[in-house]
């Protein structure tokens, strides 16, 4: 049988943070960890997962989109351990950070600006954003420009993270018109 699902790709970016405030978007990070590790924490102790995000999100200093995208990747691996990798428990006692992980629209936004670049805004903190332009690959802002301005392109999850001490956008964007095949047996 084959299944065919939309093409999605990953398009990654370097930031160029104009809003001189990238330093909240790095503690955003350290609170992303602290928000995986509680969860991690709470389902190992046995505490209902349905129950976990709301638990969560009361302590957490981020936008609430962002803390239910981070909870939901823990819960995530959580679940993958019990399904499949009954040797690798996912640690909750890291101490580096965590992407931090967010809904387009919701914990991150995205625009065409009259020069031609990308404009980023991203909530670090509820009410504080980090704002900025997109650099990177050529190709790649070509495939997010096409999917700023197409109905045919669905903008998805992001993460903000840091490479080797670089501030990064992951966007991930999916062509509904195109599709790759899937063969199952």
């Amino acid at each position: 049988m084959t299944d065919e699902q939309p093409l999605t790709k990953t398009l990654d970016f370097q930031l160029d943070i104009q809003s001189d405030n990238e330093g909240m978007l790095y503690d955003a990070t350290f609170e992303a960890r602290r928000v995986y590790n509680e969860t991690i924490q709470l389902a190992k102790n046995g505490v209902d997962w349905d129950t976990i995000p709301d638990r969560v999100a009361d302590d957490a200093d981020l936008v609430k989109n962002t803390t239910q995208r981070v909870v939901a990747k823990a819960l995530g691996a959580m679940e993958n351990y019990y399904e499949y990798d009954d040797f690798n428990q996912p640690s909750h006692t890291k101490g580096v950070a965590y992407p931090l992980r967010a809904n387009y629209e919701e914990g991150y936004n995205l625009s065409l600006t009259d020069d031609g670049d990308v404009a980023f805004r991203i909530s670090a903190k509820p009410y504080k954003h980090v704002k900025g332009v997109l650099e990177g690959d050529d190709a790649h802002l070509d495939i997010l420009k096409t999917a700023l301005e197409s109905p045919e392109w669905k903008i998805g999850t992001a993460e903000a993270l840091f490479h080797n001490d670089n501030p990064e956008l992951h966007v991930n964007v999916t062509n509904t018109e195109q599709t790759v095949r899937d063969k199952q047996d």
